[in-house]
């Protein structure tokens, strides 16, 4: 079964970077997710297992960086934009409403992008 609301995964304006940080979402599951992507505006977390999703409900998400990234964990208040649900997997595209952690994350989210512009330059 695949439930989807809201906007597409691929209907983003702003840029997003991949990242791997943990994510916890208790309201949702007492398992972490993945963030798998980010941009200025939103997140897709994904987790390894179904989930029930309330589209018109406010969660609060906290994010662990990878190890060495140099950020601690902060904590976003998030809506869900769109979600895809399997057997065994739950795919949530985020939107970031105004929080106490959005400093934290827009300053994550510079510093995926600067790593992704000198891994291109690089390459």
């Amino acid at each position: 079964m695949i439930i989807a609301f809201g906007m597409s995964i691929t209907n983003r304006q702003l840029p997003r970077y991949r990242d791997f940080a943990r994510a916890r979402v208790t309201e949702l599951s007492c398992m972490p997710g993945v963030i798998e992507d980010v941009s200025r505006g939103g997140c897709k977390v994904r987790f390894s297992h179904s989930i029930e999703i309330d589209s018109e409900r406010e969660y609060s998400l906290t994010v662990h960086p990878c190890p060495g990234s140099g950020f601690p964990e902060f904590e976003l208040v998030v809506r869900p934009q769109w979600s895809e649900v399997t057997e065994d997997s739950t795919e949530i595209g985020f939107t970031i409403l105004h929080s106490p952690g959005i400093r934290d994350f827009h300053r994550y989210v510079a510093l995926l992008s600067e790593q992704e512009e000198t891994a291109l330059q690089e390459a």
